[in-house]
């Protein structure tokens, strides 16, 4: 896994998807990408980008499975996600992250669990768009660090997140055992 410390860590009762701007304009090489917390309006294009993340990823494409998963997950508060909309009000791409705490720091750590760009909109800076709007979210939510993983053959992701400044992590190993 990878981390970032988080700079400013207040306000502690921050809650994933609301205290913050609605829509935050960042200016991408070549568009305009507004960045703002998952909304149901924006659901069937949501599906599509995320079902392309999730084929790309070697899964089983499932809208109707996809739809209600992320549907009980914002109903029941259980991540932040954010999506990239275009000038055109299209779905870019999106990001989630799902929150941990740290009894050593007694303070909450996120974990950018999935980050998908569509095809369409790739290497336009959707990706670092949504990693900057989430590190301000993370920030603003009280956490020490945000952390990932990525796959070690994917070097265009492993560059993107050393500009950004997310670090190896040197100290830890981390383990898994697969349930099923």
């Amino acid at each position: 896994m990878l981390g970032l410390s988080a700079l400013s860590p207040d306000p502690s009762a921050y809650r994933y998807g609301q205290n913050h701007d609605a829509r935050n304009e960042i200016e991408t090489m070549e568009k305009n990408v507004f960045v703002q917390s998952f909304s149901e309006k924006y659901i069937d294009q949501f599906v599509n980008v995320v079902d392309e993340y999730r084929k790309f990823c070697g899964f089983n494409v499932s809208p109707e499975a996809t739809k209600e998963f992320f549907i009980n997950l914002h109903k029941e508060n259980k991540a932040a996600t954010f999506i990239a909309i275009s000038e055109e009000d299209e779905v870019m791409g999106f990001i989630n992250l799902y929150p941990l705490y740290s009894t050593i720091s007694l303070r909450k750590i996120w974990i950018l669990n999935d980050i998908g760009v569509s095809s369409k909109f790739r290497r336009l800076g959707v990706a670092q768009a949504l990693i900057k709007k989430s590190i301000e979210f993370a920030k603003k939510s009280g956490a020490i660090r945000i952390e990932l993983k990525t796959a070690k053959t994917n070097s265009n992701a492993q560059k993107l997140y050393s500009e950004i400044g997310f670090q190896t992590d040197q100290d830890n190993i981390y383990y898994r055992v697969p349930i099923e």
